[in-house]
């Protein structure tokens, strides 16, 4: 057993501790699972919840399905053929009233379903529920694909379980697809290297450590003033909307570049994550016009 199947054991055999009620379906094609709510560190300076910890917080949910037992959409039987899955692109979509101090941030519901499925990716469905409210404060789908362990060239879905999970795909015509957009002139550029807190079981940079180089970015270029549409702090406003889309596996000890720059939406901002040169990564972020609780804010 290589270094990373114990790694992957020793991970799901730490989400007990962290009291998740993980209840997967019959059918395994749908799980629910309630955390205990958000803790201090998943505020940030402002008050407010830090969407780079609600993204991470929202795939260990889908990690911990993956590995339960029994396991969300059969991942166990996939890892048993020496196939393991990866996340290709994903769209977030945050309600405004998330943000309202009233909106209640414990417990957490979180329900993940089959939304879509092809012959080489499938796509989830994550729902983050407040509180017991009837709609969803946050809607994350995620594309995911197969790669073969021993290969590691992407395959086709196995025909047994396309055969099985077909039936139950709740959204068949409906098909996530996420644009890049040529990269502009930077207002901000960051080059570093991945440190080991930043990738998962497998030693690969995660999804969130992406989402932190970006945010980081724009952070750093509205404190220099840098964001031209933007008058006022870029932490004044609220994510409304967030695209992403993975060309290749970054790890631990790589070397990268975040590049930043703004479209003509005055609310959109956009960043490349790049290795030697070659884009790795790429993300869209969209903000909410106006803000509950804050004055109106003003954008060119």
């Amino acid at each position: 057993m290589s270094k990373y199947s114990y790694a992957f054991q020793r991970l799901h055999r730490a989400y007990p501790s962290l009291n998740l009620m993980i209840q997967v379906n019959a059918p395994k094609n749908e799980v629910q699972v309630v955390l205990p709510g958000l803790r201090y560190d998943d505020i940030d300076h402002t008050g407010q919840p830090n969407m780079v910890r609600m993204f991470d917080i929202m795939s260990h949910v889908e990690t911990a399905a993956f590995g339960n037992n029994p396991s969300f959409l059969d991942y166990i039987g996939m890892r048993q053929q020496n196939l393991r899955v990866f996340i290709k692109a994903c769209v977030m979509e945050i309600d405004s009233l998330f943000y309202e101090t009233t909106t209640p941030k414990a417990p957490l519901d979180s329900r993940v379903t089959l939304a879509n499925v092809g012959n080489r990716t499938f796509t989830t469905l994550n729902e983050l529920y407040c509180s017991g409210k009837l709609k969803p404060s946050i809607r994350t789908r995620s594309v995911y694909a197969v790669v073969n362990k021993k290969t590691g060239k992407i395959e086709e879905l196995p025909e047994w379980w396309k055969s099985r999970f077909v039936p139950l795909q709740s959204k068949p015509n409906s098909k996530l697809i996420v644009d890049s957009e040529q990269k502009r002139d930077t207002i901000h550029s960051k080059t570093f290297m991945v440190p080991l807190n930043d990738t998962d079981h497998n030693e690969r940079t995660r999804c969130a450590s992406y989402l932190r180089y970006f945010t980081e970015n724009i952070s750093i270029a509205s404190r220099n003033e840098a964001l031209e549409h933007i008058k006022s702090s870029f932490h004044e406003f609220h994510i409304k909307k967030l695209e992403m889309l993975y060309y290749g596996a970054t790890g631990w000890g790589d070397t990268l570049t975040s590049e930043t720059w703004q479209t003509d939406n005055p609310l959109q901002i956009n960043c490349q994550v790049s290795k030697e040169g070659i884009p790795m990564w790429f993300g869209k972020l969209e903000l909410h016009e106006k803000v509950f609780g804050l004055p109106e804010l003003e954008t060119k």
